[in-house]
């Protein structure tokens, strides 16, 4: 038995049943000390616990761990100084504590007391005895103080993991110098080679500085009030190679305070808003771009519309003055023409080509004249004032058109299919849409194909604003070279037909005078189908008179 038992030994039986039957817990110390420095207490060894200690503690009688195994917080709390001083005092010393760590949560009272080479020590807990209404308040005051505290820490933690992962550069300084205490994910990636807890922000950092952000740290410090930056333009060195990289963001910057509402530090909210503003950057640039684009081709075209006015100008002064000057000079060479067929003996105009030749110089003169006639009627057509259009019966207007080309018709044994009925009537000038079918009719059929019985149709159709007519033919086609000279002044694509070049060419300006439109479709040794597109009756501007 060691020493501090022996002391209890003379009167053994008494001692125990005393100790038994009591409601106070009582536990027999034995000091262990320092090995390297002599007298040094760095603990207690259990040597004995009565029955009310083993119940209150849930421990044996004589426990195989140490004091401060058992309650390691006791250094902290006081409790195991309080036990050294009692020991190395000898004199009686009371100690009341809330203990709350090791797993226990209670009010204890202690008196220790040294006994020769041991320490005993009586201790009451309140767990094990009706508390008062005092120690019951204050009990439950401590209880919703430390949930409070752990709801708290719990609504840290939630906000600290809500920080940490959002999509947004955050970080939270402390002080005056705003000392990184907090860097989230998304910021600590955009500098994967820089360290920033526990530094200053012009350190960590120092780009802020050239841009003025430490300035903004510092008066949202010292006057409380938040700031907000709408796409800041910043250069950082984001890979550590020493080439600062464009970026713009959205910067928020909020002051933070501590429980007496003094500030203490800020918090840094921002996010990347660099896609976007080049993204808007880039197509301002490109309307930009386009701007001048636009306003360049406007002056190209605008000179070109001049040249093309000019020359519009100078071909009618032509037309006109050719038309006018050419009349008289060919009225005379076909006086001449049968005044020399009248004084020609028979005999002579009968004798070898004399008769042919004339024949061909009267063909020539005919057809001289009838490229005058054409010529007139295009010098009319642009100088023509602008009239009302007028209502025009189509299906009339067609009839006397197919009487007119009767003898074509037979002539070349053309069958013409007419179907006008989806428009009877059409808001044109009558001389020009006249004009228009007939010589559209008429080189369907004089250009028909050698090979087959010549078929060609004339179709009509309407829509809320438009009258489409469409004439089709099976004869010789165009190539596609031929389609684009097709609407050419004096432009003949096939010579073994008589022609001047002009039909077309007042058609496409009759046509287009009025808003309409003209086109064709066209396959060689096939056929081709000329559409022509007027604006219906109501849509339609004035047209020009002939």
């Amino acid at each position: 038995m060691l020493p501090a038992a022996a002391a209890l030994a003379s009167d053994a039986v008494l001692l125990r049943e005393l100790l038994a039957v009591s409601l106070t817990g009582v536990i027999l110390y034995s000091p262990r000390y320092n090995h390297t420095r002599s007298g040094e207490i760095v603990d207690f060894t259990f040597e004995y616990l009565n029955p009310a200690a083993q119940r209150m503690m849930s421990m044996p009688e004589v426990p195989t761990v140490t004091h401060n195994q058992q309650w390691p917080q006791s250094i902290a709390h006081g409790t195991f100084a309080f036990h050294v001083d009692a020991y190395e005092s000898g004199e009686p010393r009371e100690f009341n504590i809330n203990y709350q760590a090791d797993g226990y949560d209670n009010y204890y009272r202690l008196a220790a007391r040294r006994a020769g080479a041991g320490l005993l020590v009586s201790f009451t807990d309140t767990a094990d005895q009706p508390r008062s209404p005092v120690e019951e308040a204050l009990r439950e005051s401590q209880a919703a103080e430390q949930a409070a505290r752990a709801e708290a820490e719990a609504q840290r933690q939630r906000f600290y993991e809500v920080l940490m992962q959002l999509p947004a550069y955050v970080a939270v300084y402390h002080g005056p110098n705003h000392i990184y205490q907090l860097v989230n994910l998304p910021y600590q990636s955009l500098f994967p080679h820089r360290s920033f807890i526990g530094r200053p922000f012009r350190e960590g950092t120092p780009e802020a500085s050239e841009l003025g952000v430490v300035a903004l740290f510092d008066r949202v410090y010292q006057t409380g009030e938040p700031y907000h930056a709408h796409e800041m333009e910043g250069w950082f060195d984001f890979q550590g190679n020493g080439q600062p990289e464009q970026v713009f963001l959205n910067f928020y910057l909020h002051p933070l305070r501590d429980p007496h509402g003094r500030i203490d530090g800020l918090l840094d909210f921002s996010y990347n808003v660099t896609e976007q503003v080049c993204a808007r950057q880039q197509a301002e640039r490109l309307n930009q771009e386009l701007e001048t684009r636009v306003q360049q081709r406007t002056g190209e075209l605008t000179a070109s519309n001049q040249e093309l006015t000019r020359t519009n100008v100078d071909l009618d002064t032509f037309i006109y003055t050719a038309s006018h000057d050419l009349k008289t000079p060919v009225s005379n060479i076909e006086g001449l023409l049968l005044a020399l067929q009248e004084e020609l003996p028979a005999e002579v105009r009968q004798a070898g080509v004399v008769q042919p030749l004339l024949d061909h110089m009267q063909g020539a003169v005919e057809r001289f004249q009838l490229t005058i006639a054409q010529l007139t009627d295009v010098a009319r057509l642009q100088a023509a004032q602008a009239q009302p259009a007028e209502v025009v019966d189509l299906a009339v207007l067609v009839e006397d058109l197919r009487l007119d080309l009767t003898s074509l018709l037979a002539t070349t044994g053309t069958r013409l299919t007419l179907d006008v009925a989806a428009c009877p009537q059409v808001s044109f000038a009558p001389r020009h849409l006249r004009s228009i079918v007939y010589n559209l009719l008429s080189n369907a059929i004089k250009y028909c194909h050698p090979g087959r019985l010549p078929h060609v149709q004339l179709r009509c159709r309407s829509t809320d604003a438009l009258v489409v007519l469409e004439v089709e033919d099976n004869g010789l086609g165009l190539t596609p070279d031929q389609q684009g000279q097709l609407f050419g002044l004096f432009r003949r694509l096939h010579d073994h037909v008589e022609g001047s070049g002009l039909g077309l060419y007042m058609v496409k300006r009759l046509v287009e005078n009025t808003g309409g439109t003209i086109g064709v479709q066209s396959q060689a040794g096939a056929g081709s189908t000329f559409t022509v597109t007027l604006p219906r009756a109501g849509h339609a501007g004035t047209a020009p008179a002939g």
